[in-house]
């Protein structure tokens, strides 16, 4: 049996199903720079601003007593707006189930590393709460206190770490903010015509989220061939004198290197042999009937393909596909770049050619060192 760490604090509104409750700040109504949505009381305030057209929805919950003050207090329905902090759960919608299993690869009393599936988000945001990778751990595990210490995008499947206590969360992120381990992905994507067989390149650019848009901006794009050295960060002595003149970071933030390991025409993926092994998709689709799901993407696949080792040697948002959108071979079975395609209601029948392969590091509480790779493998990567 495995061992689950017990170190609850408390929070106003226990978690539901492995659903934290949120929080939110209240604007005050004596404040004329908060806009209270023309409402004088908490209930009103959060009617008109989530559900004008679904008042009942709030109203039941302060029925259930389930608004909490910061202390843990019930909260009224009729309380003025005076700027404070509540607690409440959140309306879950419809979501899609993604059915896969998230086998464990790793675990010690303060770590836990999973295989994430494609199509599965590791957190909640946006319209994806309970069908996510925290919340499913949370209750198939019992244990409320996992977090995420690093996350992959919804459509990349591979190795994620998980903190089991709140002590253990601290020096797991340290190691990722300064960059103390290796981190290793595969992708397959149309060949680099500069890149032969067994050779490198390192992308830099800088990274830049775009408020409101799913495609990130990137500028100053260079390519680099052979090995190089890392792009070193930024120092504490310089990030102190530009703090201190008040200046913001405007150099390049974003490294990724990229090498070729075999390049082979589309009739050699794996997904176009009959004999291929079954997997599913978030459709659950068997993977064995894959020549036939794939026939309505195949003008989207070229027919001569590359597999490529990527590491990355910073963490930035959508980095691996911008930097190989940038060398002119986009990741297969991607739908934000080059460009972004029209959303559908169901995910896409070709998963995003995107794997989180493996992490290397020395175990920051143990001294061990380690390295944690996922059993999972590409649609189109070569037979």
């Amino acid at each position: 049996m495995r061992r689950v760490n017990r170190h609850l604090k408390p929070q106003p509104l226990p978690q539901r199903n492995g659903v934290d409750a949120v929080s939110f700040v209240l604007p005050d109504a004596a404040n004329p720079a908060d806009d209270t949505f023309g409402a004088a009381t908490v209930l009103d305030y959060l009617a008109a601003r989530f559900y004008p057209h679904a008042r009942p929805l709030f109203e039941e919950r302060f029925e259930r007593d389930e608004v909490k003050d910061a202390e843990g207090g019930p909260v009224a329905p009729d309380a003025p707006l005076v700027g404070q902090k509540i607690w409440y759960y959140r309306q879950l919608g419809q979501e899609r189930p993604v059915p896969f299993d998230m086998p464990v690869l790793y675990e010690d009393e303060w770590v836990m590393a999973i295989d994430k599936p494609h199509f599965l988000p590791t957190t909640p945001n946006g319209s994806f709460v309970a069908h996510t990778a925290l919340v499913k751990l949370r209750v198939r595990e019992n244990n409320p206190l996992l977090i995420p210490i690093h996350r992959l995008d919804r459509a990349t499947a591979g190795v994620v770490l998980f903190a089991k206590t709140p002590e253990a969360r601290a020096p797991f992120q340290t190691m990722f903010e300064r960059r103390a381990l290796s981190k290793t992905y595969e992708a397959v994507a149309a060949p680099i015509p500069e890149l032969g067989v067994g050779d490198s390149m390192t992308v830099r650019s800088r990274i830049d989220n775009a408020h409101g848009q799913l495609q990130v901006a990137q500028t100053g794009v260079d390519f680099l061939p052979g090995d190089v050295p890392p792009l070193a960060p930024e120092t504490r002595a310089e990030k102190r004198k530009r703090h201190s003149a008040n200046l913001p970071f405007t150099g390049l933030n974003a490294e990724s290197k990229i090498t070729c390991l075999a390049t082979y025409p589309r009739q050699d993926a794996e997904a176009w042999q009959p004999s291929c092994n079954v997997s599913q998709n978030s459709a659950g689709v068997k993977k064995e009937h894959a020549p036939e799901i794939l026939s309505t993407t195949e003008q989207r696949v070229p027919s001569q393909l590359a597999h490529y080792r990527l590491e990355p040697h910073t963490g930035k948002t959508h980095q691996l596909r911008v930097h190989l959108a940038a060398a002119g071979a986009p990741i297969i079975g991607d739908v934000i770049y080059p460009e972004v395609l029209p959303s559908t209601e169901t995910d896409p029948e070709l998963p995003l050619q995107l794997l989180a392969r493996s992490l290397s590091f020395t175990h920051p509480i143990t001294g061990e060192a380690l390295t944690i790779s996922s059993k999972r493998r590409l649609t189109l990567a070569p037979h």
